[in-house]
């Protein structure tokens, strides 16, 4: 990105935990090469940020906890301060967006007109999560003070403009592949393996999912893997055939995942409800084709890698297009990598700053 400018950047994130926490660190690294960056966190993240400088405060060790802190003012007004006293040229708030903090915050950037932007993950909230819908119901006011948003697809600019956002940007989410790819080992043979990787809930259609690995009967085997509560009936199916299923239910290491994708001959996403996902771009750098339903960003995101887009709820179409996506050649966009990705934030920042600078003196 050049060299580095007096660009001064407050990067603040209220949740850091599973794949937020990967993301910070991948955006974090690169961009503080090019800018003042000073990132504040909660105390529990542990995360690599290159030259950043962490700012580490107290949240809490359940949601009830971290509730009750979040709805002290007091404690909202002693980070606020931290921060302006760094002087940034904007304030980017990566997350949490409707928390009560993050209203206060919103209001004091705007009346010390301090630009505010903010990345929306989450645009439409996934159904039967109590926090993300609390989350989505608060936030328009942040959203209505800030500067600019960003959000990871252009089918989300529509959903913003509905809540009064009139100034956006499309950044897409970056690849945590190289993150995998380290761990790949030799000697891991392809098998005709049909992978689901992630955090297990409910919108993901693993029910949709077990339907097709029936419907499959064993031609080709189904892996789920990744920690989160499977629903006893589904669980039953799933341990009543051992040859069409194999579960790790469970939080799996970088090198088992690495493992996995070697294995597998195709990734699936079943989901019923979604917003983008960082395992498109971790399947098509192992090689791995993709079969997706065709829900939130996932067309934007499975056409990008040389996927199967299909309709969802549907799990004949879904074992149909499993068996048609291992013969498919994937395609992995490099330029999504976080070296890349950092520049479009950077260009953004630098945007901002420019715009308000020449109003200033208007």
């Amino acid at each position: 990105m050049g060299p580095k400018t007096d660009i001064t950047v407050a990067f603040v994130a209220l949740s850091v935990r599973g794949a937020m926490g990967q993301y910070i660190s991948a955006l974090a690294r690169p961009l503080a090469e090019a800018i003042d960056l000073h990132v504040f966190v909660p105390a529990h993240f542990a995360g690599k940020v290159g030259n950043a400088k962490v700012h580490f405060f107290k949240t809490g060790t359940s949601h009830t906890k971290a509730l009750v802190r979040f709805l002290n003012p007091l404690t909202a007004r002693s980070i606020w301060l931290t921060i302006k006293n760094f002087k940034p040229d904007v304030i980017h708030l990566f997350n949490g967006e409707g928390y009560p903090w993050a209203l206060l915050w919103a209001h004091w950037a705007w009346k010390d007109s301090v630009p505010l932007l903010v990345t929306v993950h989450d645009p439409e909230p996934h159904p039967g999560n109590f926090w993300e819908a609390l989350n989505a119901r608060l936030r328009r006011y942040t959203l209505l003070r800030a500067k600019s948003v960003h959000v990871h697809a252009q089918c989300f600019t529509e959903t913003m403009k509905k809540l009064g956002v009139k100034d956006m940007v499309v950044i897409p989410h970056g690849s945590f592949a190289p993150q995998f790819l380290q761990h790949k080992r030799e000697g891991v043979n392809r098998e005709p393996l049909a992978l689901f990787f992630g955090r297990i809930e409910r919108y993901k259609g693993l029910d949709i999912l077990v339907k097709a690995g029936l419907l499959l009967n064993g031609r080709i085997k189904i892996a789920i893997a990744g920690p989160g509560k499977i629903p006893s009936k589904i669980l039953r199916k799933i341990e009543d055939h051992p040859g069409i299923f194999e579960l790790h239910n469970r939080y799996l290491s970088d090198k088992e995942v690495a493992i996995l994708f070697q294995r597998a001959s195709v990734c699936v996403l079943p989901y019923h409800q979604a917003t983008q996902s960082s395992v498109p771009l971790i399947a098509a750098a192992f090689g791995v084709p993709v079969v997706a339903t065709a829900v939130g960003a996932f067309p934007e995101d499975i056409k990008r890698v040389n996927g199967i887009i299909v309709p969802p709820g549907n799990p004949e179409l879904l074992a149909q297009a499993i068996e048609k996506g291992i013969n498919l050649k994937p395609v992995y966009p490099a330029e999504l990598e976080f070296d890349n990705i950092a520049k479009q934030f950077y260009s953004w920042y630098k945007g901002v700053v420019s715009f308000c600078d020449v109003h200033k003196d208007l």
